[in-house]
């Protein structure tokens, strides 16, 4: 009998061709994308989650409420561990993550590689695996290094390792270590990055920093003991905030005398390690990972919803043959197994082609959204039952109520001719409803994504990008003399106008590199959060950033590169002084800490998309530049570029040129964005495609059962305009309901994600309007095909349509 049934479901197949060929193409593309989406997804949500006491792990993180809002830090001074260990029972261990791009050399070989500071208990604690060596004596000793497998490979190939020294740091300021162990390749899904992992206290300023609770520079996590409850914790946190932050504390009770409780004004939280990958300012957007699912479970609806519309608006043709079958004595049951048969057939195909396809299309999506999704996620058991658990539902539903609607079917009626699809069910226009409903929701979302993507854009900077060059520094030599032998090779190029240094890139350059520093300010009891900017000599000038009050930088002034400043104009509006220049702030006396010599209007240090601070320029004699600007006059970027190389060669010996654009870089800081915009718009069109395969099926089979009818009206002095709006006004009506339903949603759920930017654009009515008109022109010409061809058939050829 099973054997039976697969014949018949195939015949079935091949018979109805062009249903067959909709339905496996709609389920194939459907699958594909879906699998794509959920691949993301499943990424996003399994971050952490393989610690094997992941829930006894948090990080620790600080709320301040201070006169300029709230705000979360997860950086921690380093003294907080032995604070947390000694006055917090419930801590069985702290550990301080802090990590950098340092240069790694071994004999004539060096690397950039990202080298993770920590203590000794961090392999005891997070289950990275040890492959050569024991995690208990990884960090025993204080020049112990451990390396992942694939700098290791690099390193040594084949050769074992163990014991050999390694040398970390800039040339001429190098120190030897000694590899202990070798750990697996942290995994994707992981926070907590490294190709390397050595001893935070062997830093050179780890005595300074270890006793500095001013100074925030590491991530500390906690490990609870196994009994203990994170709420109680809690009140233990608190009195910590009380003990070692009491000046900070009555500044903010100052600042704040209307906030009576200590923890509303600051206080240490914890986060669990698996809710890391989500909070944070850099964290993912939990809302965009969310969407995502859901634009892989519309997809899989709208495809659903086409399944679920052509078999039963099949089944009609179908009838007859079911009425004798029934006759014959076939039970509901049997009807049933061969009619969802039939569709597991269909289904099951399709889900194959879209797992070949799902295959296919990780690439092109890495590459596109640099996703970092793997192929072999889709083999990982928890995957797999996953995907198969949505195919074995999706067939169920949407292949099981077609069967069981045309088992029901009365078997007088049947025979007698009387089911017919002229009287379409409320199923069949609430799927298109809902179908269209969808599809129209996804295309608003994409197009304001797109027009908020654009403003951002084209929004104001505050400095000049375009001509100027930024390039990383590297890990071998020391910024400042490239700095300067840049400076001396290039001096009398007439096309150059001016070179500079800074700690921060602008913008993400190829080194794919961003950082932000933070530091709280008091003056006059004002408490004033800023962006702290390490600057060269001619940094505003290369910028274009103009001085409104005061001065720049100069070298006739020997202090400037002590304690002299430039701030922004909103950092003086935080200061509440009209005439800044000359006064001091964070010092202990009037006369002492920064001076602030210039002030400039605000300008963008980190992507509009973040939250703007006020800024403080600095110079220093000592810190780190990690990147040389240079503005120049070229029009040719080639030739600038050329230029720029061979200097670079001269004055930099080993380290590669990594250069780029400024306006380049910063359209790094809108990846996000484009990335929503680019999803969703494809998602958008996956939808409209699939819907109006429904669609187009759906009104050949309706014209098809209503040739006779168009044959007789044709007779009766019916033109083809009264014919296909006849037929046609049926499906726009649908379509417009489903555009009164999508488009206040639409409008709702764009100004909700809108509500998330600092700088945002108004949503304009004319957009909505735009999608609807498109929606209804793409349903009408979808319609019409079919109604036009039956509109011009020769009546007479219609009227002997059995």
């Amino acid at each position: 009998m099973f054997k039976n049934y697969i014949k018949i479901a195939w015949r079935n197949l091949i018979k109805g061709k062009l249903y067959s060929f909709i339905n496996i193409t709609g389920l194939a593309i459907a699958f594909s994308v879906s699998i794509v989406l959920f691949l993301v997804v499943y990424l996003h949500l399994s971050y952490d989650s393989f610690h094997n006491e992941k829930d006894q792990l948090f990080r620790t993180s600080m709320f301040t409420h201070s006169v300029q809002g709230g705000g979360i830090n997860t950086t921690m001074p380093l003294p907080l561990k032995s604070a947390l260990e000694n006055d917090v029972p419930e801590v069985e261990v702290a550990v301080r993550v802090m990590g950098r791009v340092e240069n790694i050399s071994y004999k004539d070989m060096s690397l950039a590689r990202f080298i993770t500071r920590t203590d000794p208990e961090f392999f005891e604690i997070f289950n990275f695996p040890i492959l050569v060596g024991d995690k208990t004596t990884a960090l025993s000793g204080l020049q112990n290094i451990t390396l992942d497998r694939s700098t290791s490979d690099v390193l040594f190939g084949e050769t074992n390792p163990i014991g050999k020294e390694i040398k970390i740091g800039k040339r001429g300021n190098e120190k030897a270590y000694t590899v202990s162990a070798v750990v697996n390749n942290v995994p994707r899904n992981s926070s907590i990055q490294f190709d390397a992992v050595a001893r935070v206290d062997a830093l050179d300023n780890y005595a300074e920093n270890n006793t500095n609770w001013d100074v925030n520079n590491s991530n500390i996590f906690v490990k609870l003991s196994n009994k203990s409850n994170p709420r109680l914790v809690q009140g233990n946190l608190n009195s910590l905030v009380e003990k070692y932050y009491p000046d900070q504390l009555a500044q903010l009770k100052t600042d704040r005398p209307e906030i009576e409780n200590t923890s509303d004004l600051m206080s240490l939280n914890l986060t669990n390690i698996e809710d890391i990958h989500f909070s944070g300012p850099k964290s993912a957007p939990l809302l965009l990972i969310y969407a995502i699912m859901a634009l892989g479970i519309f997809i899989l609806l709208i495809a659903c919803f086409n399944f679920v519309n052509l078999n039963i608006a099949h089944a009609f043709k179908r009838s007859r043959e079911l009425g004798v079958r029934k006759t014959l004595g076939a039970f509901k049951g049997q009807l049933f197994a061969q009619l969802w048969g039939e569709a597991f057939l269909l289904y099951f195909i399709g889900f194959v082609i879209g797992v070949i396809l799902a295959t296919q299309l990780v690439p092109v999506f890495n590459s596109q959204f640099g996703g970092g999704i793997s192929i072999s996620i889709m083999f990982e058991p928890e995957f797999i039952a996953i995907i198969f658990g949505v195919f074995l539902m999706v067939t169920f539903i949407a292949g099981g109520y077609p069967a069981l609607k045309m088992t029901n079917f009365n078997l007088v009626q049947i025979l007698k001719g009387k089911v017919s699809t002229k009287k379409p069910g409320v199923l069949r226009n609430t799927l298109l409803v809902s179908q269209f409903a969808l599809s129209s929701l996804l295309i608003c979302i994409s197009i304001v994504a797109g027009q908020q993507l654009d403003f951002l854009r084209e929004k104001p900077i505050g400095f000049e990008k375009e001509q100027v060059v930024s390039i990383p520094v590297g890990n071998l030599q020391d910024g400042r003399k490239v700095l300067d032998r840049m400076r001396n090779a290039l001096a009398t190029d007439p096309f150059i106008v001016s070179i500079t240094g800074s700690k921060n890139n602008l913008g993400r350059g190829r080194d794919r590199r961003t950082s932000r520093e933070n530091v709280d300010f008091v003056y006059n009891q004002n408490q004033i959060n800023t962006d702290w900017v390490l600057a060269d000599y001619e940094y505003l000038q290369t910028l274009g950033i103009p001085v409104v009050k005061g001065r720049d930088f100069s070298r006739d002034f020997a202090t400037d590169s002590i304690n002299a400043v430039v701030v922004s104009e909103s950092f003086v509006k935080a200061m509440g002084e009209t005439d800044p220049i000359g006064k001091f702030f964070e010092g202990e006396t009037a006369t002492s800490g920064n001076q602030i010599i210039g002030v400039v209007p605000d300008f963008n240090v980190v992507s509009p998309t973040e939250e703007s601070k006020p800024i403080v320029l600095h110079l220093s004699a000592s810190e780190a530049i990690d990147y040389i600007f240079v503005k120049t006059t070229m029009d040719d970027p080639e030739l600038t570029m050329q230029k720029l190389s061979s200097v670079w060669e001269k004055v930099s010996l080993d380290s590669e040129f990594n250069a780029s654009f400024l306006d380049e870089n910063l359209q790094a800081w809108y990846e996000g964005e484009k990335t929503m915009t680019t999803i969703f718009g494809f998602a958008s069109a996956i939808a409209i495609f699939l819907s109006c395969m429904g669609l187009f099926a759906i009104s050949l089979l309706v014209i098809e059962s209503r040739k006779k009818e168009i044959g007789i009206r044709k007779v009766m002095g019916a033109s083809i305009n009264n014919v296909v709006r006849m037929i046609s006004v049926q499906f726009l009506k649908l379509v417009l309901i489903s555009l009164v339903i999508a488009l206040p949603l639409a409008w709702f759920v764009s100004q909700s994600w809108l509500e998330n930017y600092q700088y945002q654009i108004q949503i304009s009515p004319l957009t909505f309007i735009l999608v609807g008109i498109l929606v209804t022109l793409v349903a009408l010409f979808t319609v019409s095909y079919h109604t036009v061809k039956a509109a011009i058939v020769n009546p007479v050829k219609s009227l002997r349509t059995e």
